[in-house]
């Protein structure tokens, strides 16, 4: 009889690792039966979900609220699940608010359910309590920061430093386009300014964001008629969303000359030619560090949301270049201070001050060391296979997690 893991990913960008170390499982154990909760990449991949991501997509604590009753039923379908058909191992990967939740649920109905968390919870960061969780329902903790093993090993949890998804899945410079093919491509001057922008990928993200950024390019374009701004559309679903706002806004005289837009699902091309970022907090700002980009961090959503967040954070800073750092390397710009005037002000510091993007560019090119070493996908696929108890050659040995 085959063996079941279940899958359980909470965001897109979760959705797009995981598979990668999904793949390498099912090369190393075909018979395996994989299924669960994911996105578009696991689905591509043969995966049987449960639900799509699109399904239960929330942003923000006041948002939960409102979609509080459908997650909840989401989440007693997907326990009730887990009891019924006793995977041998569930996998979790980030978006804590739900998976910490299931775990306690189903360890309460069947304590003897096995649980592996890839990506965890950031408790140094913020609501410390839920070790006390991890700790009572999660086996091993495969996590992708080098001081978080340290973190959850002092509390007597089973962890592992895998490697961070990013530093594998960011191409050689030399596979990327140069500036020229790069403009080429998007109809634009090489010798004109760039400046990409990330709003998000979430519904309720454009919501927030896109008025701020786009009366931000607005009044930019009016003081310096040659920038060039290239939006990032991360997916369909937030496409329409971005239109509406292009219309709403009135900046279709900007279209094809100021403003472009560009397919979401490879950014590469954009950051390695950009020459200023604006990043939504959260991965993107991670991902910019890794090409040295000087960045303007932002974050905007429901008043609540952040107020109830901001209790609760142990740290100083949101973006990742600066919680690396410990100190601002780049500006960031959260609830209140996310406004037009401040991206405008802070942009053009960016480029009037050449040497301080030189500078920023420097520091954060010196942040990818901290990231350390390590293949995560042989290492988490690795740790998948030996805790439902095969071998690296996908044969059934001994005995599991």
């Amino acid at each position: 009889m085959s063996k079941s893991l279940m899958v359980l990913v909470g965001d897109v960008s979760a959705d797009r690792h995981i598979v990668e170390v999904l793949r390498r499982i099912k090369a190393e154990a075909p018979d395996l039966k994989i299924w669960g909760i994911g996105g578009e990449c696991m689905a591509n991949e043969g995966v049987e979900l449960m639900y799509n991501l699109k399904d239960f997509e929330v942003f923000g604590l006041v948002e939960v609220i409102k979609f509080l009753p459908i997650l909840q039923r989401i989440r007693a379908d997907v326990v009730k699940a887990i009891v019924e058909r006793r995977p041998d191992l569930v996998l979790m990967v980030d978006y804590g608010a739900f998976n910490l939740r299931v775990a306690r649920s189903v360890r309460r109905l069947n304590p003897e359910q096995k649980f592996l968390y890839f990506i965890g919870p950031q408790v140094w960061a913020s609501r410390p309590w839920r070790l006390k969780t991890i700790q009572d329902n999660i086996d091993k903790m495969l996590v992708i920061f080098p001081f978080e093993e340290l973190l959850y090993q002092e509390r007597d949890i089973k962890a592992r430093f895998i490697g961070h998804p990013i530093t594998k899945q960011i191409p050689q410079d030399a596979d990327l386009m140069d500036r020229e093919t790069f403009a080429a491509s998007m109809g634009m001057n090489p010798e004109a300014p760039i400046i990409a922008v990330l709003p998000g990928s979430r519904k309720q993200e454009i919501r927030y964001h896109m008025p701020v950024i786009l009366k931000a390019i607005k009044e930019l374009v009016r003081q310096r008629p040659a920038l060039q701004f290239v939006i990032s559309r991360a997916d369909s679903r937030v496409s329409k969303l971005i239109d509406e706002s292009c219309l709403k806004y009135n900046v279709q005289d900007l279209l094809e000359r100021n403003l472009f837009f560009r397919d979401g699902k490879s950014n590469y091309d954009l950051y390695k030619n950009a020459d200023i970022v604006w990043a939504k907090s959260g991965t993107t700002s991670l991902e910019v560090t890794m090409f040295g980009k000087p960045m303007i961090i932002f974050y905007r959503g429901h008043w609540l949301s952040y107020l109830i967040v901001t209790l609760y954070m142990t740290v100083k800073y949101a973006g990742w270049p600066n919680l690396l750092a410990g100190r601002a390397v780049v500006p960031e710009l959260l609830q209140l201070e996310c406004r037009p005037g401040e991206f405008v002000r802070y942009t053009g510091d960016l480029l009037d001050v050449p040497g301080l993007r030189r500078e920023i560019t420097r520091e954060l090119l010196s942040l990818r060391d901290r990231l350390g070493e390590g293949d995560y996908v042989s290492n988490c696929a690795g740790e998948t296979l030996a805790a439902l108890g095969y071998s690296s050659a996908g044969t059934l040995i001994g005995k599991p997690l």
